[in-house]
């Protein structure tokens, strides 16, 4: 093999190298950026909810970030229970209006 090929060899693989790092390094931080917002809308949220308890920030600040990751989650699917049950109850809402409409009229027309 020639010297120059075995220089292009050798940048490439160096190269590939180099980017399968980026990457790697990249999705680390990545992780990292998305577990520090985690932490600080955890915070938030005990600092809403609950006054800023010591005891319970305490508590948040010892959490792992897969803890932190499940709780987000568990969090998010209230927030998708509370929509959805807001959803329904407008919807017996509207039934009920509707219903009483339909029963008021009922006996209007019953009592002439």
């Amino acid at each position: 093999m020639k010297r120059a090929t075995k220089i292009k060899i050798g940048v490439s693989v160096i190269a590939v190298a180099s980017v399968a790092t980026a990457v790697i390094a990249s999705g680390k931080i990545l992780d990292k950026a998305r577990h520090v917002s985690n932490r600080h809308k955890v915070k938030k949220f005990v600092s809403d909810k609950f006054d800023g308890n010591e005891k319970v920030m305490d508590i948040v600040d010892k959490l792992s970030d897969d803890d932190l990751d499940n709780l987000m989650n568990i969090l998010g699917k209230i927030k998708d229970g509370k929509k959805r049950v807001s959803v329904y109850g407008d919807s017996i809402k509207e039934t009920t209006d509707d219903l009483k409409d339909k029963i008021m009229g009922f006996v209007e027309n019953v009592i002439d």
